[in-house]
């Protein structure tokens, strides 16, 4: 075959660190079984019966030349002594990096152009390099600013960062990967006005007080019920005494950022769709090892799910769930009865024109579980029948000695987007007063 050792009409062709090259042998008296090749780079020979080869060049700097030889081996086990050789210049190939596709926020999915988060931000990536991902040896991340001595090294593998304590602000997030041969990436950054459909300011919130207001609630466009919240933790918790978590229509990509918004407080008040359309979604299901970890870890969660068709609430678990009013109406005047506290009792005071649920917990999952209110006595019409369970308190055994926070959940809405529903005997405040002065305070 053709030996192609000159340096002078090799550098004629320049060629990237991936090559794929193939060869043959003969044998005149016999057959060839086998070949023995080696790159200048390998210290011993290597065999192969194959006559082709995809090979990554371990190049460690810009332009570097390396040289590949073949010979073969005969059925009688002599080897040719005369291998043919090739002599390649390889050009380095620089790397990139991209932020994992979708992991950062999109306004369709936040309903606005400025992402907020609190303290806790992860950032997902991933890298390529023509000459083999092995060979991007440092990954380069800063905060607000560019300059020389602003970068911080990861290793070259790692394929997310969580950054914590973060500062209140505008932030933004420079991220650039290096190879071996020291050729670096372009310099990517979040946010990106460029990054078609991305957020493109991003806010870092204070942590305010020890009480979290989650809004689950995508098409409350006007964030009526995200105000009510608000008015009633005036009432309880205090005027700025609590923090505010709109999700949008997505989660975090991240459950760490999930699990780490929780975490900042001792209770976290959660409140979900009245309804949905197609094109919203609620998000506690998608949330829920997060929950899980928030009440198994100390903290008191109160939660509003009102459309939902199953029982795999992993933080309350349900033996069995009925619909209250499976024409989809549930008329004013109909009472929701505390028998510990008739004070407590509430009733509903707009039509609530969805389906509804009432609820028989998993009573063997829970170290206590406790009823709050359960409907009154059916009437003529009412869709029930016995007086099923509509909000529950319950808390889980975490240790022989010790108890998890405590999880209260209600399924008939407390607010639809436009007025407050349960306010037919006085205000469903007095539920939350409850809640945060005998529950929530032990």
């Amino acid at each position: 075959g053709m030996v192609w050792d000159t340096l002078d009409q090799a550098f004629t062709t320049i060629t990237t660190s991936r090559q794929v090259l193939h060869w043959w042998g003969e044998d005149p008296d016999g057959q060839v079984l086998g070949y023995y090749y080696k790159w200048s780079s390998d210290s011993s020979w290597i065999f192969t019966n194959l006559e082709s080869g995809t090979f990554y060049i371990p190049i460690r700097s810009e332009l570097d030349v390396f040289s590949f030889e073949v010979k073969a081996e005969d059925d009688n086990g002599n080897i040719d002594n005369t291998p043919s050789r090739i002599v390649l210049p390889i050009r380095n190939s620089a790397p990139t990096i991209s932020f994992r596709y979708f992991s950062n926020p999109q306004i369709a999915n936040i309903g606005s152009d400025t992402t907020y988060t609190f303290p806790t931000r992860t950032f997902n990536w991933d890298i390529y390099d023509q000459d083999g991902n092995e060979t991007i040896t440092d990954i380069y991340y800063a905060l607000d600013d560019t300059c020389s001595t602003c970068w911080t090294r990861l290793s070259g593998n790692q394929s997310s960062l969580t950054l914590t304590g973060l500062t209140p602000g505008q932030r933004t997030f420079y991220l650039q990967c290096q190879d071996i041969a020291g050729a670096g990436s372009t310099i990517i950054q979040f946010p990106d006005t460029t990054a078609v459909g991305e957020a493109l300011v991003w806010i870092v919130k204070p942590i305010v007080g020890d009480v979290l207001i989650v809004d689950d609630y995508p098409l409350d466009n006007q964030n009526n019920t995200l105000a009510w919240y608000a008015s009633l933790m005036d009432t309880v918790a205090g005027e700025n005494e609590y923090s505010i978590w709109e999700i949008g229509d997505e989660l975090p990509y991240s459950t760490t950022d999930v699990t780490a918004n929780l975490n900042y407080f001792k209770h976290v008040i959660w409140f979900a769709a009245y309804n949905n359309t197609a094109a919203a979604n609620d998000t506690y299901n998608a949330a829920e090892a997060s929950l899980l970890n928030f009440i198994i870890g100390g903290g008191n969660l109160f939660i509003n799910p009102i459309d939902f068709e199953d029982t795999t609430f992993t933080w309350f678990p349900l033996d069995s769930i009925m619909t209250l009013n499976p024409n989809g109406r549930l008329l004013p005047g109909k009472e929701l009865i505390c028998d510990f506290n008739p004070e407590l009792d509430l009733s509903v005071s707009h039509l609530i024109a969805v389906k509804v649920k009432g609820f028989w917990p998993d009573e063997s999952e829970f170290a206590d579980v406790r009823e709050i209110y359960h409907m009154a006595d059916p009437e003529s019409g009412d869709g029930w029948q016995g007086n099923p369970t509509v909000c529950s308190i319950g808390q889980y055994q975490v240790s022989p000695t010790e108890l998890s926070g405590k999880v209260v959940i209600l399924t008939l809405p407390l607010h639809d987007g436009y007025r407050p529903k349960l306010n037919g005997n006085g205000s469903s405040i007095k539920l939350f007063q409850y809640l945060f002065t005998e529950e929530f305070s032990e």
